[in-house]
């Protein structure tokens, strides 16, 4: 095992197969650019692994003791950062698919030149590069929820006895992070203490109902600019990220105790009534009625509004809508107060 430069500041690879000659011959085509590293084997790569940080692992598919979708795996769970390129002899569609559902970036089928090792090798890092950006982002950002929380926990003892000021602070938070949420949070606390009134709910409840509805969308104040303000549709990644924000939200609050009703609707406002929601998975009336209540406002101030990627939507095309999604991703009792004019649009 070759000793690792601590200064060396070239990425890292480490080259994985238990046969000399391809293993040496990638080793020989990378190390003018990159710091490489070999082992001959899947247990020998492991234990490099567990002693360095690699970027990229080039590893072969068949080898003995540990075969390389083995190896991936294993990879993967305890180094989910590092991509891994996989080399094969086998050009087996089913191979390539095992491969990249374990987590695989690439693979390679041998024999391979000089150009497909440098490009797979520049792609892999280029992704790498991305995510380590992307992670840092979100520790920056988890940083700033975290000072947010201390500086309202901080503040609590003064704030007890001013309820309206500190779901207007909180307000003007979003309103800092992103005008359009700040707005629509706005519109959907108005629309849902409407329609819990409508519905019954005591008036009490119906004003901690308008409060959450309030700041429902407060964990957005955690999501990357980039994200949150893009004006095409969200990449899967950047999706997964935006999901984040009622678990965001959520750390916000509860550190503040006469805002504990808010919390049911923070964290569950996006669930769906059949279960497919997030972040989960509650259905059916096991998600709050307030949750319930404020996501049918939430989607109809939606629909309603001019979105970078699509028009408004009609009124008409409004109630059609939720008459179709309602009792799955609604709950139809709630959208029925809407279908009977109960509650106006307008």
């Amino acid at each position: 095992m070759r000793k690792v430069d601590s200064v060396d500041i070239k990425e890292r690879i480490l080259v994985i197969d238990d046969e000399l000659a391809p293993r040496e011959s990638i080793r020989m085509v990378l190390k003018d650019q990159y710091n490489v590293l070999t082992a001959d084997g899947a247990h020998e790569g492991l234990e490099m692994m567990s002693q360095y940080p690699f970027d990229i692992v080039v590893m072969d598919i068949r080898m003995p003791k540990m075969d390389g979708i083995t190896a991936l795996q294993e990879i993967k769970r305890r180094h989910s950062d590092t991509e891994v390129i996989l080399l094969t002899a086998y050009a087996s569609l089913d191979t390539a698919r095992e491969a990249i559902r374990c987590g695989a970036f690439d693979y390679l089928i041998k024999p391979f030149d000089k150009d497909d090792i440098l490009l797979v090798i520049k792609r892999g890092l280029e992704k790498r590069r991305a995510n380590k950006d992307l992670k840092m982002e979100r520790e920056i950002l988890l940083d700033r929820a975290s000072y947010l929380e201390n500086q309202v926990s901080e503040a609590r003892n003064n704030l007890l006895t001013y309820y309206e000021s500190t779901v207007q602070a909180l307000i003007l938070t979003i309103d800092a992070k992103d005008h359009y949420t700040f707005r629509h949070s706005g519109r959907v606390a108005k629309l849902s203490a409407a329609l819990a009134e409508e519905i019954g709910v005591a008036q009490d409840s119906v004003r901690e109902i308008q409060h959450a509805a309030s700041i429902h969308d407060v964990g957005k104040v955690g999501i990357v600019e980039s994200i949150l303000n893009k004006t095409g549709h969200l990449t899967g990644d950047e999706y997964e990220e935006m999901k984040k924000h009622p678990t965001i939200g959520v750390r916000i609050v509860q550190s503040i105790p006469f805002l504990e009703e808010a919390i049911p609707v923070i964290q569950y406002h996006h669930e769906r009534y059949d279960g497919n929601g997030y972040p989960h998975g509650v259905k059916g009336e096991n998600i709050p009625l307030s949750a319930r209540i404020v996501a049918v406002a939430d989607a109809i101030d939606a629909m309603m509004r001019d979105r970078p990627y699509r028009e408004a939507l009609s009124i008409e095309r409004v109630l059609q809508e939720l008459n179709d999604n309602a009792g799955t991703q609604f709950d139809a009792s709630i959208v029925d107060v809407i279908l009977q004019g109960k509650v106006s649009l307008e």
